[in-house]
């Protein structure tokens, strides 16, 4: 066991490091703040950052009123980036104790150890690549069509690495504190639902992205899944109820009781499962971010909507059976 002094550091440890991601998110706030109130006090018809004057408003828009109720794209991933980063750092110190704990003489839970430490590498990898993703989408300069699929790609191993971490505290809960152990299963499943409901978000406002040129929008339009803002909201509700279901049903599975004990070989399988994922989702939404060298530019497919969160809530139930 961990003596007072170990645990003293290693709490004061994770207090300075909450301390520094608490701080750097208020800088960032604060930050963004004063940009966007400069931002405001400049006249209508002079160009901010880099981007004209007519991408003030939704893009595809005939007049030149303001129209209000769409979300960039790009704002929100470069505010996420820095939080997604700081958060895999925050899985170093869970994994030190991991490592400082004596190990116990039983075969039975090895495995279980194992899944822990893995399940936290995982999520290290994980925030590491979405971070990388998030800041790449972040210094897009036009809002252009394949940001919003890129960000959804790129989510993958953002939520993957978070529900990584709430389901290695699952593990160790069933090593040290077996009556609880069904509490932190539900609270790993939470946190993937919330994950992915999160996700479908960004379809709702995949219309607002594209060409900024009106003419070149009235073709381009009509070739994408995402016409109209009605359809990208009717889209984005549809996305979020269909990949609820498995985290849901993974939530019934667990307080059922139907669990399967993983072996080593089966812990093998969950951790490769999970870095594969985390890989394939980042890669793929980084390649994603490539401008189109052709000029046409490739929006939201259906199924980079339901494959990206599909793929999470699946493994959230997997989970759900395989955690001990």
């Amino acid at each position: 066991m961990i003596n007072g002094a170990s645990a003293c550091r290693i709490s004061a440890v994770g207090v300075v490091a909450c301390l520094v991601v608490i701080g750097g998110v208020v800088r960032h706030q604060i930050g963004a703040a004063a940009s966007e109130h400069a931002e405001r006090q400049r006249p209508e018809s002079t160009p901010a950052d880099g981007l004209e004057a007519h991408t003030t408003h939704p893009v595809g828009s005939s007049t030149s009123r303001r129209v209000e109720g769409w979300y960039d794209i790009r704002r929100g991933a470069a505010g996420y980036a820095p939080i997604i980063g700081a958060f895999g750092a925050l899985a170093v110190p869970a994994i030190i104790v991991l490592f400082t704990v004596p190990p116990k003489p039983s075969t039975y839970l090895a495995p279980f150890i194992t899944l822990a430490a893995g399940l936290l590498i995982v999520a290290m990898i994980g925030s590491f690549t979405g971070a990388i993703g998030m800041a790449a989408i972040g210094a897009e300069r036009d809002p252009t069509a394949n940001l919003v699929p890129a960000t959804l790609l790129v989510a993958i191993p953002v939520v993957l690495s978070f529900v990584a971490v709430l389901g290695a505290f699952e593990v160790l809960a069933s090593v040290y504190l077996p009556a609880s152990k069904l509490l932190f299963a539900l609270i790993t499943a939470a946190g993937g639902l919330s994950g992915v409901f999160f996700m479908s978000f960004a379809v709702g406002d995949a219309w607002a992205s594209g060409p900024t040129d009106v003419g070149e929008r009235e073709v381009w339009l009509p070739t994408q899944w995402l016409r109209s803002q009605d359809q990208s909201y009717r889209q984005a509700n549809f996305v979020a109820a269909t990949s609820v279901v498995p985290v849901l049903t993974g939530v019934i599975v667990r307080v059922v009781g139907v669990k399967v004990v993983p072996s080593t070989l089966g812990v093998d399988w969950l951790l490769g499962a999970a870095l594969a994922l985390a890989l394939v989702g980042g890669f793929w939404g980084i390649f994603r971010t490539q401008h189109a060298s052709d000029g046409l530019q490739k929006g939201l497919r259906p199924y980079e909507a339901y494959t990206s969160t599909l793929a999470v809530s699946l493994y959230v139930l997997t989970l759900m059976i395989f955690l001990p």
